[in-house]
């Protein structure tokens, strides 16, 4: 009898391996069951762990509940009352859709089913159990009727033993409290698509969310600002490409764990997303820091596909030029909004004071002198001044607030907007030819993608054109590029424009090293600590401060200002006013 190499797999060995596109660790089990809680349009949801949800998890909720059949079929992989045909692919307004979360768990762990419906008040409440088995109709027993979070309709989901019969996934879960950490940031992002939701955690018998129905921004502040009074500002565009968002001002962290993404209620960790938020922000923070921020999209349907990852935490975007001219006006809309609201014109104009000291841009820069603002402000931009603090703070008092502006970032940030928008807004760019023609390399889809494209860059000083096969030859830059790093930074500059849309289309000649380049001149040309502003000087200044697109950061992101309240002053001397 010949051997035969390729044999087909035991149904639970391939239970197992599929399992594994969708179970990683407990905060997978986590996000599954607690998905289809929200499909099943449950007012509370409660999870409760044992070591992380190592031991022990459990999920209750007061959803639409299951009939006995229902429950029955939950467990066999593709079922799904979400999809009836091909064309709801494309419709998709569910969070569990692939039918394959139960069968995925009972192939990893020991995991029960009770629940019990809503549409009939007689029904009885059935369980089922599946211990570690390949997908299949599983018989259902009626047990006692249950309480599901205070209701007497809804789903309780126990799952234990997880990856016991799989060492080799079992010796990949972290320690508990790490477990439990994944499984908390899980649920934030859940609460935060769903804030109407109740949403309860505990681990080990402890207490770690407990988060009431609330509006949006209540919810955002419990769990970003974490009790502290952070100022949340907020935008919002509509229209049928909408963005909501969040932002909550003077809190930034270490990496992009505060930033959530939320597109047409479903909770993400997007790269295209995050970098289309992110780019119009890199100058208001330090390298390496990140906001505290919730985005919230609502995008027409046939514009992406949500099925792109077994975890459903990417998405394709179609047109991805239009997420990152929405993202833009989204955060540019942001930025206004955090403006202080006395920053209007008022209706008779302001004569601006000139500087203290001429400011002389380096050889090669567009800008000769200081350009006075000709927008008309109010006589001050923050109530009264009050002098300066160490000669290097300029002291404002308003209402019941201090505010402090650094004298140095706030000239810096000033000079620099006005160096790039004068190199931005030329008609004419200055090209420089390069003595060898730099020949940059693309895979076939990036250099499809860019073909169409290049004549962008004519006016903004690039003579570039495709190049056989592979590549684009650039044969002159603008001269206020330089010759650094040409190479990777001609290939950035395409990997650019493939996203770029018609509002930001000058904005492509803007790269780190330009950047560096401007920021260093706007630095060398500013007031330095320890220099002596007038009042009238220090007035204008803070003016010109806050007409900036961001005003509240120097370029490389040092505060420019800050708001210490009067009850803090208060707290701190212990006694009121």
């Amino acid at each position: 009898m010949p051997h035969h190499s390729i044999q087909v797999l035991p149904p639970l060995i391939a239970e197992r391996i599929a399992a594994g596109e969708v179970i990683e660790r407990p905060a997978s089990v986590i996000k599954e069951l607690v998905e289809n809680s929200i499909d099943a349009e449950a007012k509370q949801i409660g999870v409760f762990l044992q070591a992380g949800g190592t031991e022990w998890i459990e999920v209750i909720d007061d959803g639409k509940g299951m009939t006995r059949e229902d429950l029955e079929l939950s467990v066999c992989r593709h079922a799904t009352s979400k999809i009836r045909v091909f064309e709801d692919l494309m419709d998709l307004q569910s969070l569990g859709f692939r039918g394959e979360a139960l069968p995925s768990i009972a192939a990893v762990a020991e995991m029960s089913i009770a629940s019990r419906p809503s549409t009939d008040a007689s029904a009885d409440t059935f369980e089922i159990k599946v211990v570690q088995t390949a997908s299949g109709r599983a018989t259902a027993a009626k047990v006692a009727n249950q309480n599901f979070l205070g209701t007497k309709h809804g789903t309780r989901i126990q799952v234990k033993s997880l990856f016991s019969q799989i060492p080799a996934r079992l010796k990949f879960l972290k320690s508990p409290s790490s477990e439990a950490s994944a499984v908390r940031e899980i649920l934030e992002r859940l609460a935060l698509t769903h804030p109407s939701i109740r949403f309860k955690f505990t681990n080990d018998d402890r207490v770690v969310l407990d988060l009431p129905s609330e509006a949006m921004e209540s919810r955002i502040k419990r769990i970003l600002a974490d009790g502290n009074p952070f100022e949340m500002i907020h935008s919002h565009l509509p229209g049928a490409w909408s963005i909501e968002l969040y932002w909550l001002k003077g809190l930034s962290q270490a990496n992009t764990r505060s930033m959530y993404q939320i597109v047409n209620g479903r909770s993400l960790k997007d790269r295209i997303l995050q970098t289309a938020l992110l780019a119009p922000l890199k100058q208001s923070f330090l390298p390496g820091n990140f906001p505290a921020m919730v985005a919230v999209l609502k995008i027409p349907r046939d514009e992406l596909d949500v099925n792109v990852h077994p975890t459903k935490t990417e998405i394709r975007f179609l047109d991805s030029k239009k997420i990152f001219a929405l993202c833009h006006a989204g955060v540019q809309a942001l930025l206004e909004e955090s403006r202080p609201q006395n920053l209007f014109p008022s209706s008779v104009g302001y004569t601006t004071h000139p500087e203290v000291h001429a400011n002389t841009p380096a050889p090669g820069f567009p800008m000769q002198g200081e350009i006075t603002s000709e927008l008309p402000y109010k006589s001050k931009p923050f109530g009264t001044y009050r002098g300066t603090l160490f000669s290097t703070y300029l002291v404002f008092e308003e209402d019941n607030d201090l505010i402090l502006v650094d004298q140095h970032a706030a000239h810096e940030r000033i000079r620099y907007e006005r160096l790039k928008k004068s190199i931005l807004s030329r008609d004419q760019v200055e090209e420089q030819a390069l003595l060898v023609p730099e020949i940059i390399k693309l895979s076939d889809e990036s250099l499809r993608a860019v073909a169409s494209t290049l004549p962008v860059l004519k006016n903004l000083g690039f003579d570039a054109e495709t190049f056989g096969e592979t590549s684009v030859v650039f044969r002159s830059i603008p001269a206020v590029w330089g010759n650094h790093e040409l190479p990777i930074r001609l290939f950035n500059l395409l990997e650019r424009l493939q996203n770029v849309s018609e509002q930001n289309e000058k904005e492509l000649v803007w790269d780190e090293t330009l950047f560096e380049k401007i920021a260093m001149e706007a630095c060398r040309s500013s007031y330095k600590a320890g220099d002596w502003l007038s009042e009238s000087n220090a007035i204008t200044m803070t003016q010109k401060l806050l007409a900036c697109e961001h005003f509240g950061n120097c370029p490389h992101g040092r505060p420019t200002l800050i708001r210490i309240s009067k009850n803090k002053v208060e707290e701190w001397f212990q006694r009121k006013v």
